[in-house]
């Protein structure tokens, strides 16, 4: 291990007193080469009992640094997308338009076939429900209209439904997609965009508009980064049967992935946004007065549904429906009860209903890493030595 060097970035943001550990330790982030590398970009923030008490970015936008990370820069957070996609189910599950022990073809006629007749739409919400794959969809197929939805629905499952669980890797996105579309009557993107970030001032979309677009970072892939690798080269993970709908060629910053609404990975935001939707589910559901779920509900869908090894990524995990829980590769500050979801490669968004906060990093680098890594871990234990 080589010794970290550092060099002077800008940061910029706010930062209570309290919580000024935080900042030394995103500055050290954002300004030291550590053997996982050094961010290009980054931004962090905490969400109090309702309250940002740190919003901070710092580094650059480009590849090239030489564009700084602005206030409002937004970059793709990769698999945060997933529980922010569940995010609209439970909304229509809050308003009694969707059932979560009804079966899914209740409301997706095509999708009871081929051992899915029965899997209700907990067990899809929760991983539950055995649907890892989209066999029928070609490979660089992900961007054709209606075709992996068509590969889901004749799609069998792995096992009979509710009886395993797994990470559905890509095709929680799709699934969650084709329901909410269903019962609502628009794209997830919409959806969200209406219902969720409109309501509650999150910059942060599935699918993104021309200004929007103009505002994201560049992302950088790297090679090394276990689950990419699994993707896109190791033909004997799971992942590469998994991801076979997504063009190999894809490099995380086209026009297609950050205009298209892929809600497994592709959702652009900050961490100031993603911090206050989980400080808004931290205190059950309600922010500024403006209420997102019934506490009730996020009571349900942030309760353990299962503990078990991940046989698509190897991984223990831990899940509620829709939201990771606290576990071995995302420990949230090791506080049981707290949840939320990682992204590929570093990307982070957690709740602590305890405290009721809200927590959330993001950069614009893939880091090679398989758990919170060396960027956001650093972060989270600094925020609950505050706390303490």
């Amino acid at each position: 291990m080589t010794a970290a060097t550092t060099t002077k970035v800008p940061v910029a943001g706010i930062c209570q007193p309290r919580f000024a550990a935080v900042r030394r330790a995103f500055e050290r982030i954002v300004g030291e080469r550590t053997p996982a590398g050094r961010e290009i970009g980054a931004c962090v923030s905490v969400v109090l009992d309702g309250a940002t008490v740190v919003d901070l970015w710092g580094g650059f936008r480009d590849r090239a640094r030489t564009k700084p990370w602005e206030p409002d820069t937004i970059t793709c957070m990769m698999s945060v997308a997933k529980a922010s996609a569940s995010v609209c189910a439970h909304v229509l599950i809050d308003r009694g338009l969707l059932d979560p022990e009804a079966t899914v073809a209740a409301y997706w006629p095509a999708f009871g076939q081929a051992g899915k007749e029965r899997m209700t739409v907990r067990e899809l919400l929760s991983h539950r429900g055995g649907v890892l794959y989209a066999d029928a969809a070609p490979p660089g197929s992900l961007w054709q209209a209606g075709v992996v939805e068509r590969a889901l629905e004749v799609q069998a499952t792995e096992w009979v439904p509710g009886t395993d669980a797994a990470y559905h890797s890509f095709t929680y996105g799709p699934l969650v997609e084709g329901l909410v579309r269903r019962v609502s009557g628009r794209t997830i993107g919409q959806f969200f965009r209406e219902e969720i970030a409109g309501h509650l001032g999150l910059d942060y979309q599935i699918g993104l508009n021309d200004e929007e677009d103009s505002r994201c970072a560049e992302f950088e892939e790297t090679r090394g980064t276990p689950s990419r690798d699994g993707i896109k080269e190791n033909k004997s993970s799971p992942l590469h049967r998994a991801w076979a709908p997504l063009p190999k060629s894809e490099d995380f910053n086209s026009r297609d992935w950050r205009r298209g609404e892929f809600a497994s990975a592709n959702g652009h935001g900050n961490a100031r946004a993603i911090a206050r939707l989980y400080g808004c589910l931290a205190r059950g559901g309600e922010i500024d007065g403006v209420r997102l779920l019934s506490e009730a509900t996020v009571a349900d869908v942030t309760r353990e549904h299962w503990d078990g090894m991940d046989r698509m990524t190897n991984r223990n995990f831990r899940f509620g429906a829709g939201f990771m829980l606290s576990c071995p590769p995302m420990p949230m500050g090791n506080q049981r009860r707290n949840f939320g979801h990682m992204g590929l490669g570093g990307a982070v968004g957690f709740g602590d209903p305890v405290r009721r906060m809200g927590f959330s990093y993001c950069g614009n680098r893939m880091a090679p890493i398989a758990d919170e890594g060396p960027f956001a871990g650093p972060l989270i234990a600094a925020t609950y030595e505050e706390l303490a």
